[in-house]
């Protein structure tokens, strides 16, 4: 019995492994092209199993043979044993078309569509068939057929559009997808991500031309449908107009009296784009409805930084950008009043008085008030004593300055703003030549659990390492030292004559040369000068050292913020991802290259 039982699952086992054996074949054979042998193959598995993996291979190598009395036999039978698919008899009709029998295909094609059941399954079935088959016009009356077999319960909007876009209507394409949200905003999400599929080829931008014009034709059809207005806003987004995503946005919420709740969004989206002109338009907006507005107090708040980011950030910001500031701070702190709640907004104040307007005692007394005002928190009484360390810093009073960082470091010594106390307090004495305890402190702040302040620490360290070593003489590096707080004091003439000086009395420095073009690169980048920034920047990159990431990428965003020179721009924020993997820069400059290199984000 045993012997009998081994002889049965022996036989079994060898049955399916040559089965097995024969479908990877066959499969081979077909990927090839070979034909004729994968035929002979199929044949044998469709006949033992008459499954659609072995149907359809079997079936289009009959076709590329031409063998069409045999493809039409093996389409019958496949039908007789599946008479529930429908859909078959789309094969039979592409066969017939194969064969030069073109009434009989077309019978084929039509009995399908007339024997459509309303059934969303076997519609999509159908029509996704005739569409693989290229069979375009019969999909699409295939599937406006199933949106009325289905009394409009399922518009077959998206299968539709597909089919157009494979004809090249591009109108249809677009009428299609907007039409959709008319049966319910519920698809305004799904209408989005197949536009942004859609849009992704879209070189000519001619897509994006005939899809605008054709949903505002239907917002002037239809100007109460919010899922009309609300795509037109996305697509402006998309496309960075911000000024006109925020008019339509302004009249959707009139319309529907949100109370600001979309302009607020709007705003943030801005600024996260660094379209601060249209997020201060979008507060203001807010303001103008009065202080009884639900955002009011928040736009009152939010301008303020978002002028403080166009003024520290913009290149094109300017002294009216700064006198707007300015009054901005004095209006929001006469409301609010100068207490803990607003202690923030002193600090933030503070630093526009002593870095651009360059009114440093009337900034040390805001902060030397801010520091004594009750209920404040120790942290940010720590930001008030860093804000002015900075400002005695600016006026040469650099123990001054360090006598303020050292409380804040002794306070948190374990926090993130300890740590970058103890960065300003190791600089401090860097400008001042005291370079071996400078770099005590470095060397402690290298193990930094914040990466930007511990790569800050080691750039810093290996600056004054190389430059002791090296010679007995500290000149060079105490120039380069001197240098580097002229820059941070806005003595920018002083700090240029001290980088020209050293490259002319110590051009064999090489170990401070790529730290010199950097400082002088940063001073052309003050004053606009965005060619000469470059130049100074790529000197930077030549010397291969420590300083190469970060001019790749301040080379990078110059080319892609301001020159418009997107090609350059790829290149700088490519070399970091191949060359610098490590670097702060990264992950940046990787989201930098994706965006240029046209990725859907």
């Amino acid at each position: 019995m045993k012997t009998i039982v081994f002889t049965l699952f022996l036989l079994f086992s060898t049955t399916v492994f040559g089965q097995f054996q024969n479908d990877k074949l066959a499969e081979y054979y077909y990927s090839a092209k070979q034909y004729e042998k994968a035929v002979i193959l199929y044949e044998d598995l469709h006949s033992e199993q008459p499954l659609t993996k072995y149907y359809n291979p079997l079936l289009n190598s009959y076709l590329f043979l031409e063998r069409f009395k045999a493809a039409e036999k093996l389409v019958k039978r496949h039908t007789k044993k599946n008479p529930e698919r429908l859909d078959l008899l789309i094969d039979e009709g592409f066969v017939y078309e194969k064969w030069g029998k073109l009434k009989k295909a077309n019978k084929s094609y039509s009995k399908v569509i007339d024997e459509m059941l309303p059934n969303t399954s076997v519609i999509l079935s159908i029509g996704n068939r005739l569409y693989k088959r290229g069979k375009y016009e019969y999909a699409i009356e295939a599937y406006e057929k199933g949106g009325k077999l289905l009394d409009g319960n399922y518009p077959f909007a998206f299968e539709l559009a597909k089919v157009y876009e494979a004809q090249g209507n591009v109108k249809k394409v677009s009428e299609s997808l907007i039409g959709v949200i008319s049966f319910g905003e519920e698809y305004l999400e799904a209408v989005k991500n197949a536009l942004s599929s859609y849009f992704t080829t879209d070189i000519s931008k001619k897509r994006k031309i005939i899809f605008q014009r054709v949903l505002i034709s239907q917002i002037q059809k239809n100007p109460d449908n919010n899922g009309f207005s609300d795509l037109l806003i996305w697509f402006y987004l998309q496309e960075k107009n911000f000024n006109a995503a925020l008019i339509h946005s302004k009249a959707m919420d009139k319309r529907n009296d949100e109370r600001g709740r979309r302009i607020i969004k709007l705003a943030n989206i801005c600024i996260q784009n660094q379209a601060y002109d249209v997020a201060i338009k979008s507060y203001e907006y807010i303001l103008e409805q009065g202080d009884d507005s639900y955002y009011y107090r928040k736009a009152r708040l939010d301008v303020v930084k978002v002028l403080s980011l166009k003024v520290e950030k913009d290149p094109e910001a300017n002294s009216t950008d700064i006198l707007a500031l300015k009054n901005s701070y004095i209006n929001v702190l006469s409301d609010l009043g100068e207490n803990a709640y607003t202690i923030d907004l002193m600090i933030g104040y503070a630093h526009v008085l002593a870095l651009y307007l360059r009114d440093t005692e009337a900034a040390k007394l805001l902060l030397i008030k801010g520091i004594s005002l009750p209920r404040v928190k120790n942290v940010q009484r720590a930001k008030c004593k860093i804000e002015l360390g900075d400002i005695y810093l600016m006026e040469d009073e650099v123990w001054e300055a360090a006598l303020l960082y050292g409380q804040v470091n002794q306070d948190f010594k374990e926090d993130e703003i300890g740590h970058k106390a103890k960065l300003k307090i190791a600089k401090a004495y860097f400008y001042t030549g005291e370079f071996e305890w400078a770099k005590a402190q470095l060397d402690v702040l290298k193990a930094s659990t914040t990466k930007l302040i511990s790569n800050d620490a080691m750039q810093l360290s290996i600056l004054i390492s190389d430059n002791l070593s090296i010679d007995t003489s500290t000149v060079p590096l105490k120039m380069y030292a001197q240098a580097e707080l002229y820059a941070y004091q806005n003595k920018d003439s002083l700090a240029q004559d001290f980088c020209d000086t050293l490259l002319i009395r110590y051009p064999e420095n090489t170990t401070l040369l790529d730290d010199i073009y950097f400082l002088k690169a940063s001073l052309f980048l003050k004053k606009k000068q965005w060619r000469k920034a470059i130049e100074n920047y790529q000197k930077a990159v030549d010397y291969q050292d420590l300083l190469k990431d970060d001019a790749l990428f301040k080379m990078g965003m110059i080319y892609d913020k301001i020159l418009d020179e997107p090609e350059k721009a790829f290149r700088c924020f490519e070399t970091i991802i191949l060359e610098h993997g490590d670097s702060v820069y990264s992950i940046e400059a990787r989201k930098h290259f994706r965006r240029l290199r046209g990725d859907k984000l």
